[in-house]
């Protein structure tokens, strides 16, 4: 199992030994002065405009300058965590899965930050992408619209969660990617924040809709900021499916209580993981029983990395 590292000291030493590496190129791809300078152009320019053209991986997208994280990584790099992407597609090439003639779903979906290069890069067939924010989900269309990609790559302007109706959503006042939904598993402080009412359904009503086919899914990707217990109540058709789950595992915006949910969930439902976090650092896809996930920190420690979930 993995050693316990505070999160801040594990992800910078994440960063630290894969630049060191060049691993999965990062960085060739990212020369450090040219990386800084563009991030400091980035929060320049905030103050000034709304949105900013960027590169992505060779696709062009309109991103928020109020975004301080992903679109400013995006901006700055022209991709956003490629360790955790080059990690997330080496494992499930050891473990056998192909994405050819598969769907890739993206579940909190921003801009469209994992959908689109999925499709014109990693081999999909096409990709689902859902996402609840209003500002968000405009920029995804205008995205998929520049790069031609309408029919490959079908948004939806909706939460997935536990039950179908409507939730309210948290908007980040300082960071405009940390929009969480508040009416659910995790409560926020809701006067730090804006917020918005926004749609939801679930995985297996759209399932029943035909918008879904569980037996063309190849990979979904989740990343919804503490409302992963309720998606995956939810998804009882995709923890059938046997499809591969890549999910954000943060002790911070899941709570304590969160974080049981979705371990009894994890545990209940896949039989191997993969924590991406870990393998990213040590260079070495290692697949752990999925009741490992209780075990991945000490008791009362954070915890912030991703899983591959697999069966």
């Amino acid at each position: 199992m993995r050693a316990w590292l505070h999160p801040l000291i594990e992800a910078a030493a994440r960063l630290c030994f894969a630049y060191l590496r060049d691993q999965y190129g990062i960085r060739r791809r990212r020369p450090l002065a040219r990386y800084l300078w563009r991030s400091v152009r980035f929060l320049t320019l905030g103050r000034r405009q709304p949105f900013i053209d960027a590169d992505m991986d060779g696709l062009s997208v309109v991103v928020s300058t109020a975004d301080r994280t992903i679109a400013r990584s995006v901006y700055a790099a022209g991709d956003w965590d490629p360790l955790l992407v080059g990690t997330a597609m080496r494992a499930l090439a050891e473990s056998g899965w192909r994405p050819a003639d598969r769907d890739f779903i993206e579940v909190g979906a921003n801009f469209g930050v994992y959908c689109l290069a999925a499709v014109a890069r990693q081999g999909f067939a096409r990709a689902l992408a859902y996402e609840p924010d209003p500002a968000s989900y405009a920029l995804l269309v205008e995205n998929i619209r520049r790069n031609q990609l309408a029919g490959r790559v079908i948004a939806h302007n909706a939460a997935l969660s536990n039950a179908p109706g409507e939730l309210i959503l948290s908007r980040g006042r300082r960071n405009a990617g940390d929009n969480r939904i508040v009416s659910g598993s995790v409560q926020l402080d809701r006067h730090a924040r804006d917020s918005v009412r926004v749609p939801a359904t679930t995985f297996d009503e759209q399932v029943a809709q035909g918008n879904i086919d569980p037996a063309r899914i190849g990979l979904v990707w989740l990343d919804v900021q503490g409302h992963e217990p309720d998606m995956l109540e939810g998804a009882g058709l995709l923890l059938a499916s046997h499809s591969p789950v890549v999910v954000e595992y943060s002790s911070a915006v899941l709570g304590a209580a969160g974080r049981a949910r979705l371990d009894r969930l994890i545990g209940g439902h896949f039989n191997r993981l993969v924590d991406l976090g870990w393998s990213t650092l040590s260079d070495r896809v290692e697949f752990w029983p999925a009741e490992a996930v209780e075990h991945l920190a000490p008791a009362g420690r954070p915890i912030e990395t991703d899983l591959l979930l697999l069966h």
